[in-house]
């Protein structure tokens, strides 16, 4: 569902780049969550059962449902970490990133080097502003798995949330060294470049994801909002309209003259991250 966007100067938390950071590890990771889930169930376990209920409420988007039932895995097998792992990305889903950066840490005192707990974990911290904190856990990633491309997506969206787009990029095109197809990545990179001003370059790599069979809302409206940001009205029009009507594009292209209006790029990357709230798939 897409949420008009609304200009807030002392509420800054993410949205198009943390939207497309957490889509990558409710995408990619599922399947070994998938597996530590069938795993911990050929015992028969309780825990078992209730990853298995966890990963299918989640599936549907009963998140409430999926942290109890987390939450009661982890009770039943407190020393696995799975079950805690799942708790953080559900707490994360459900916007309660102190609770989840509290699941994560607890994950990682069992596995200090597992990646999954250290990218959650990052995730965490930038929706609470702790980008330095955060900076540190996808490098411990990296550092564990050289290729783990959703960490230099971390990585980048750290750096964009300071408006260092330049170190920003680096660390997105690395990622796309070792995953060129990931959509998460090309996202982040068109946004990037959008904040820092490259706005042909922006279009270039944001148009083809949201003209693309499959492409969702989050593809069309960063779109919509790189040309909005570059003063390409009718294009940012188009875009917008077709996830949202009238009234709700009409307030877009007024919150992006706002954006235009900022010289400050670190409030104006923090203003996107307040309004631009698309949820991950």
């Amino acid at each position: 569902m897409m949420t008009v966007f609304i200009i807030n100067r002392r509420r800054i938390i993410t949205a198009a780049l943390f939207a497309a950071l957490l889509s990558s590890c409710a995408g990619d990771d599922e399947a070994s969550s998938k597996k530590a889930s069938a795993d911990m169930a050929k015992g028969k376990t309780v825990a078992g059962a209730m990853m298995r209920a966890g990963e299918a409420s989640r599936r549907r988007g009963d998140i409430s449902a999926a942290i109890e039932f987390f939450r009661r895995a982890h009770q039943a097998e407190p020393k696995q970490i799975e079950p805690l792992v799942g708790l953080g990305e559900s707490l994360v889903a459900a916007s309660l990133v102190k609770d989840a950066a509290d699941a994560f840490r607890r994950a990682l005192v069992i596995d200090p080097d597992n990646a999954r707990a250290l990218r959650g974990l990052g995730n965490s911290l930038i929706a609470q502003d702790q980008l330095d904190l955060a900076v540190e856990k996808f490098q411990k990633a990296v550092a564990a798995d050289p290729k783990d491309y959703r960490a230099y997506s971390g990585l980048g969206v750290a750096h964009d949330s300071m408006a260092d787009h330049a170190k920003a990029q680096e660390f997105y095109y690395a990622g796309l060294e070792i995953a060129p197809d990931d959509v998460n990545l090309r996202n982040n990179l068109g946004l990037s470049l959008a904040f820092a001003g490259h706005y042909n370059g922006a279009v270039e790599i944001l148009r083809p994801l949201a003209l693309r069979p499959g492409a969702t809302a989050r593809d069309r409206q960063n779109l919509a909002l790189a040309y909005g940001l570059s003063g390409d009205i009718k294009n940012a029009e188009n875009f917008a309209r077709m996830d949202m009507d009238s009234r709700g594009v009409e307030r877009n292209m007024s919150y992006y003259a706002a954006l235009r209006s900022m010289s400050d790029p670190v409030l104006r990357v923090r203003s996107v991250r307040a309004g631009h709230a698309l949820r991950s798939r």
